[in-house]
């Protein structure tokens, strides 16, 4: 926020203060438009990216107009804006440069909250597919096991069978 009051063709700045800015916006008198009773402010910022957008208000908050904002960008890829402003004489005036970026709005800024029972749901998910998966790969390798001992075994009383078989037919 620049001051600036007009004691009878005399001018004084009294402060200058900018704050949540990439370079703070530095402002500096450019000239005297004596013809308009009043002074032409200057406002220049730099190491922007993306492109910024440079405004002049009034004390009430309201846009004042002003000249186009000159946009240079350096071979950083960052960019320098600056901006003119005729201010008029009046007892007290406060004129803010204001360097923002387009279209950023903290209210469309929403942090990502994780409930805690969806880490929870997950797990126990995955830990019931997995005991599952377990318990049929163990009853699958139970039926085999079974079956081939049943073989196993059909094939020793085969064997013994056929000996019977021929102790029998030897009586």
């Amino acid at each position: 926020m620049l001051q600036v009051y007009f004691y009878t063709s005399v001018l004084f700045f009294i402060f200058c203060s900018v704050s949540d800015a990439i370079s703070g916006p530095v402002i500096s008198l450019s000239a005297i438009n004596k013809a308009r009773s009043g002074v032409v402010l200057q406002c220049e910022s730099a190491g922007w990216y993306p492109e910024p957008e440079l405004l002049w208000l009034d004390g009430e908050g309201n846009l004042l107009s002003a000249g186009p904002t000159e946009t240079l960008r350096g071979p950083d890829d960052l960019y320098t804006v600056s901006s003119r402003v005729t201010v008029e004489k009046r007892h007290s005036n406060n004129i803010t440069c204001r360097v923002q970026q387009r279209n950023t709005n903290q209210n469309d800024f929403f942090p990502l909250v994780c409930s805690p029972a969806v880490p929870i749901i997950v797990c126990l998910t995955v830990c019931t597919i997995l005991t599952l998966a377990s318990g049929l790969f163990m009853f699958k390798w139970r039926q085999q096991i079974t079956s081939k001992s049943q073989i196993n075994n059909l094939m020793y009383m085969g064997n013994y069978s056929h000996v019977f078989n021929r102790n029998f037919q030897n009586v």
